[in-house]
C-alpha cells in the first residue's frame, strides 16, 4: 500500500510538473524579472532544442526562395575593395547597379549612423543621398535603411524622429491595451541626408532566447504609442504593398492582420520564427561582383530583377554571427531574409491556445495510457507501449502538426509518460531488489545458495506467512552431550559445536536442505520448501548418510585436539506441514509447524532406543520411488506408537557404509526374516536366526533387542489381541 502511494505520488509531481513546465516555457519569453526569467529558462534549452530538432527535420535544403537574394558583404569583398566601412561612393556604386540590374526592394544591413569626412566638393553623403532618391524614382523601388531600438529611455530619443512618422502602422487597439514600450536609439539612427530621402526605415535587433539561441523576430515595436515596422516587416510591405494592421483587441492577444493571414505576436511584438532555411536555400552574390558585373550581365540581371536584395555582412571577421536552429553560426543578415519569407508565404503559428491544447492531449493522454498499461504488469508491453507513444508522438508532431503551425510542447509532453514509466519501473526495480535482499536475508542463513538464487528469480514462489506443504523433516542430535559438555570449558564446547555444526550444515545445503534452527546440539531442517525440491525424501536420506559419513573425520579432529568423540542420531519423517514466517511483524523465523514435525522429532529420539545412527519412518520411505530405494537398504526397525500418538507408525533404519550388516548379506536377510517371524509371532524360529547374527554382532543393539523380545515372549506370551506394536511411554 505505502509503495502504491508513493508511486502515484511521484507519477502526480511528474504530471504536476510537466504542466508547469508547458506553462513556464509559453510565459518565460515575456517575463521581465531576470531571476524569473533564469528560473524558467530550464524550458527552452529543452522544449526549444527539441523543437528545433524536429524542426529541423522538415526543411528542404534543395528548395530556394528566389525572391529574396543576398548581396554579401563577404570576405572576397573586403579583400578586393579595401578598409571598412566603406566610402559612401562605393555604396553609390553599388545601387546604381542594383538598379541597373533591377532590384525592387534593396535593404541594408548596415548602419549609416555618422557622416563620411571627406575633401571633395560634394559629400559623399550628399552623393549617396541622391542615388536613394535616383533609386526609388523608379515606381516600386525602395530603399530601406536600419535603425535600432532600446529598451532604457536614458539610450533614446526623447521623442519619436519626425522621419519614422512616415511609417506609422494602422493599428486597432483596445483602451490601455498596449506592447512593451521601447525608444528608438540614438547612438547608429541614419544620418539626416540619408533619412531624408523617403528611404524607408525598418528597427533591427533580435533579442536571444535564454538559452543564447535566436528564435523570435522582434516585428512591430511600441515607440510612444506608436507602432513601427522591424526591417523584414518593412521588406514585405514594400514588396507587397500589403498595409498590414495591428490589433490589440483583448488581453494576451495580439494579431498583426496581412494579406498572407495573420501573425500573432506576443507582449514585446514578437514572432517565432518559421525557417525557411540556411544559406542554401537562398540566392547570393558578392558586392565585388555587383561592382565587377558589366551592364550586359544577363545572369546578375536574372539574379536581381524585380527581387527584394538585402544587402548584409556574411565575412567571419564582422562578428555578424548568430547561433540559429539551422545554424549554430549564421550571418544575422539570413535572420531577416527567413521572417521576409515567413510573412510572403503567410507561414504563421496557429494560435497558441490551439497549440496548448494539443500539448496538454498529449501530456495527459500519454500519461493515462502508460498508466493504464502498467496496471497489467507486463513489463514487455510496457516497454512496448512507452517507445510506441514516443515514436507516435514524435512522427505525428514533426511530419503533421509542425508543418501545419502548431508549436506542441513536446518536450514535456513526452517527459511526463516516459518519466512516470521510469519512475513505476525504478520503483518496482528498487521494491524487487529489496525483496530479493529480504529474501536472501530471510533465506540465505537457512537454505543452500542454489535455492537462494532460484527464489531470486522466482519470487513469487515464495510465500510469505502459513503454507502448507509437503516436505521431509530432519532432526539431529548428538548423544550425551550433556556429559561430553561437563568435560569442556565453555570455549571448548563452542569450538566443538562449531565445527561438528558447520560440517553438517555444509552437507545440508549442498543436498538442497533447509536449515530450521539450532537448539543447543540439535539440527533441524527439511526438504521441500521454501521451493519445491524433487525427490526431497531421498535428498534427506542421501544428505543424512552423508553426516554420518562424514563423522569419523569430525571426530579424529577432535582427537587430535583433545576432544570428546561426538556420536549423533538422525530421524526423518515426510508429510504435510505448515511452512513460512511465523511470528510478529518485526520478529519473526521461517520455519515449519505440525503434526509432522513432531513425528520426524521422535524418530530421532527413537534413535538411542534402537541403537541407530538414522531412523526413517515408513512415510519417509514410501516418498521415494521403489528405483530410488535401490541406492539404499532398509533395516526394519519397529512397529511403533511414540508418545501422544494412536496410530502406529513403522520405523526403519538406513543403513550406512559402515553398519555392520551393509555388506553382510546373509546376515541382513536373516535380521529381516527374524523380525517377519516376530511379527507373526513365532518368536522360536526367530530366536533361532537371531541367536547367531547376535553372537557374530554383540553390539547391534536392534539385534538383540529383537532376541530378548522373542525370549521374553516365550516365556511369557503376549496378550492374544498383541499385533506387533511397541508402544513408547516417552520421547525417546
Amino acid at each position: 500500500m505505502i509503495s502504491k502511494i508513493i508511486q502515484y505520488t511521484g507519477i502526480s509531481i511528474i504530471v504536476l510538473f510537466s504542466a508547469l513546465s508547458i506553462f513556464f516555457s509559453l510565459a518565460q519569453r515575456e517575463i521581465e524579472d531576470p531571476k524569473i526569467r533564469k528560473i524558467m529558462s530550464y524550458t527552452s534549452f529543452f522544449e526549444d532544442r527539441f523543437y528545433d530538432l524536429r524542426m529541423s527535420l522538415t526543411l528542404n535544403k534543395e528548395k530556394v526562395d528566389d525572391r529574396i537574394v543576398l548581396a554579401a558583404i563577404d570576405d572576397n569583398s573586403l579583400t578586393k575593395i579595401g578598409r571598412w566601412p566603406w566610402s559612401r561612393s562605393i555604396w553609390k556604386d553599388v545601387i546604381d547597379k542594383m538598379q541597373h540590374f533591377g532590384a525592387k526592394v534593396v535593404g541594408f544591413d548596415v548602419f549609416f549612423s555618422e557622416p563620411e569626412k571627406a575633401c571633395n566638393a560634394e559629400s559623399p553623403d550628399i552623393i549617396m543621398a541622391k542615388t536613394l532618391q535616383s533609386f526609388q524614382e523608379v515606381p516600386g523601388n525602395k530603399i530601406i535603411i536600419p535603425y535600432s531600438l532600446t529598451s532604457y529611455p536614458s539610450d533614446g530619443f526623447a521623442e519619436v524622429p519626425d522621419t519614422l512618422y512616415n511609417f506609422i502602422m494602422d493599428t486597432k487597439q483596445a483602451q490601455g491595451m498596449n506592447l512593451k514600450q521601447k525608444w528608438v536609439g540614438k547612438n547608429v539612427f541614419p544620418i539626416e541626408p540619408l533619412a531624408n530621402t523617403e528611404a524607408a526605415l525598418g528597427h533591427i535587433g533580435v533579442e536571444e532566447d535564454p538559452d543564447g539561441i535566436f528564435r523570435h523576430y522582434p516585428v512591430v515595436a511600441n515607440v510612444d504609442t506608436l507602432y513601427f515596422p522591424s526591417f523584414a516587416m518593412s521588406a514585405y510591405q514594400l514588396y507587397t504593398g500589403d498595409s498590414p494592421v495591428l490589433e490589440m483587441l483583448t488581453i494576451g492577444e495580439h494579431k498583426l492582420k496581412l494579406k498572407s493571414g495573420t501573425l500573432s505576436l506576443n507582449y514585446k511584438g514578437e514572432a517565432k520564427v518559421r525557417w525557411f532555411g540556411a544559406r542554401e536555400n537562398f540566392p547570393s552574390t558578392s558586392i565585388y561582383d555587383i561592382l565587377q558585373a558589366k551592364e550586359s550581365d544577363k545572369k546578375m540581371h536574372g539574379l536581381l530583377n524585380g527581387k527584394i536584395v538585402f544587402i548584409g555582412s556574411t565575412a567571419f571577421a564582422a562578428h555578424d554571427l548568430r547561433h540559429t536552429p539551422v545554424d549554430p553560426m549564421l550571418p544575422g543578415i539570413y535572420f531577416h531574409m527567413n521572417m521576409v519569407h515567413m510573412l510572403l508565404e503567410g507561414l504563421f503559428y496557429v494560435p497558441e491556445a490551439d497549440s496548448t491544447l494539443y500539448s496538454w492531449i498529449m501530456l495527459l493522454s500519454g500519461t493515462l495510457i502508460i498508466i493504464l498499461v502498467m496496471l497489467l504488469g507486463n513489463a514487455v508491453l510496457d516497454l512496448f507501449t512507452i517507445n510506441a507513444i514516443a515514436i507516435g508522438f514524435f512522427f505525428l508532431d514533426s511530419y503533421y502538426l509542425l508543418p501545419k503551425g502548431y508549436e506542441i510542447k513536446l518536450f514535456f509532453a513526452l517527459f511526463s509518460p516516459v518519466a512516470c514509466y521510469s519512475w513505476s519501473t525504478f520503483l518496482h526495480f528498487y521494491l524487487a531488489s529489496k525483496e530479493k535482499k529480504y529474501i536472501k536475508g530471510t533465506f540465505s542463513r537457512f537454505v543452500a545458495p542454489a535455492i537462494v538464487n532460484q527464489m531470486l528469480d522466482n519470487p513469487d514462489k515464495v510465500k510469505i506467512g502459513g503454507e502448507k506443504k509437503n516436505i521431509t523433516v530432519f532432526f539431529s542430535d548428538v548423544r550425551d552431550f550433556t556429559s561430553i559438555s561437563e568435560k569442556l570449558t565453555p570455549e571448548e564446547l563452542s569450538i566443538c559445536l562449531n565445527q561438528y555444526m558447520g560440517v553438517m550444515t555444509d552437507i545440508l545445503f549442498e543436498n538442497y536442505g533447509t536449515l530450521d534452527k539450532y537448539i543447543g546440539d540439535a539440527i533441524v531442517a527439511y526438504w521441500g520448501a521454501p521451493l519445491e525440491v524433487e525427490n526431497h525424501a531421498y535428498h534427506a536420506i542421501q544428505s543424512s548418510l552423508k553426516m554420518i559419513d562424514a563423522l569419523p573425520a569430525i571426530n579424529k579432529r577432535f582427537e587430535e585436539q583433545g576432544f570428546p568423540q561426538f556420536s549423533h542420531g538422525i530421524g526423518l519423517n515426510t508429510g504435510d506441514c505448515s511452512v513460512g514466517n511465523m511470528g510478529s511483524d518485526k520478529i519473526f523465523s521461517y520455519t515449519a509447524l505440525g503434526d509432522n514435525m513432531n513425528l520426524g522429532a521422535r524418530a530421532e529420539a527413537l534413535c538411542k532406543f534402537y541403537g541407530v545412527q538414522l531412523n526413517i519412518t515408513e512415510y519417509t520411505k514410501d516418498a521415494i520411488s521403489p528405483e530410488l530405494q535401490k541406492e539404499f537398504k532398509f533395516r526394519l526397525l519397529d512397529k511403533v506408537r511414540v508418545k501422544g500418538k494412536e496410530i502406529p507408525v513403522t520405523l526403519w533404519e538406513v543403513l550406512d557404509k559402515a553398519h555392520c550388516l551393509y555388506d553382510d548379506q546373509q546376515g541382513f536377510d536373516d535380521y529381516m526374516e527374524a523380525f517377519g517371524a516376530y511379527q507373526n509371532q513365532e518368536f522360536e524360529r526367530a530366536v533361532g536366526l537371531l541367536k547367531p547374527l547376535h553372537e557374530k554382532y554383540p553390539h547391534d543393539k536392534s539385534c538383540k533387542r529383537v532376541l530378548e523380545a522373542c525370549e521374553d515372549f516365550l516365556k511369557t506370551p503376549p496378550p492374544p489381541d498383541w499385533d506387533g506394536v511397541f508402544t513408547h511411554t516417552t520421547k525417546g
